[in-house]
């Protein structure tokens, strides 16, 4: 049987949220609701909980030896469970502070629950196979590339991966996160994102209207080729 015919077969099973796992849910969690800039969960702290998004976006933070924090992944509910991979690694820490970027409504949940629904479900332990070898290749990815760019080339491989991720229909996007947030994400001064988005807008590769940034399918293959040749 060839790779590609098993991965059709199992290809439904490639989510881990709170809509597949709900229905086994009956009976446990908690809804919690946390206004932007809280605290979720503390690096350190032991996983006790489990928590599922069902709205918002939350981030999790990096301390760097400048001692700077930077914001190196989101979650939402598509995604969205924070302390999966503790419990799954049966780790004793949090790994990451995890903070609210929006508002964020999240169900918790005792991790022993979750932990005993997934060993003992086929299904399920499919499904987070698929959810950290996922995310295992796009680190693996962006540590190999994304942390060696300078200045604007990190700005430049943000955008593009921010066009790719929410293109639609549309060739035309708006770019909603402001400077501080792009900053946090890529792991320089909210000054340098400002300088490098002139830049950037001087040289086409991005425009701006009445404060708002949006980017065009042409710009989108201009800002990838130059960051290309640049490598």
């Amino acid at each position: 049987m060839k790779l590609e015919k098993s991965w059709e077969k199992y290809a439904a099973e490639t989510e881990f949220n709170y809509s597949v796992i709900s229905d086994l849910l009956v009976g446990h969690g908690t809804k919690l609701v946390f206004e932007p800039n809280s605290t979720i969960v503390s690096r350190g702290d032991f996983p006790q909980h489990v928590y599922f998004l069902i709205d918002g976006v939350a981030t999790g933070l990096r301390d760097y030896e400048d001692g700077r924090d930077y914001s190196y992944f989101q979650v939402d509910k598509t995604n969205g469970n924070i302390g999966l991979l503790e419990v799954l690694a049966r780790k004793h820490k949090y790994i990451a502070t995890i903070t609210s970027l929006t508002k964020v409504t999240a169900i918790r949940v005792e991790s022993a629950i979750i932990y005993e629904l997934i060993m003992s479900n086929a299904v399920l332990l499919r499904r987070c196979s698929v959810l950290l070898a996922e995310d295992l290749y796009n680190r693996s990815g962006n540590d190999g590339i994304f942390y060696h760019f300078k200045g604007i080339d990190r700005v430049r491989y943000y955008l593009v991966r921010y066009y790719e991720m929410n293109k639609k229909e549309a060739e035309t996007i708006r770019i909603n996160d402001y400077y501080k947030e792009i900053a946090s994400q890529i792991g320089v001064s909210t000054r340098t994102v400002g300088r490098n988005i002139k830049q950037l807008k001087n040289l086409n590769e991005i425009s701006s209207s009445n404060r708002t940034l949006t980017m065009s399918l042409e710009q989108y293959k201009k800002m990838k080729q130059n960051m290309t040749n640049e490598i």
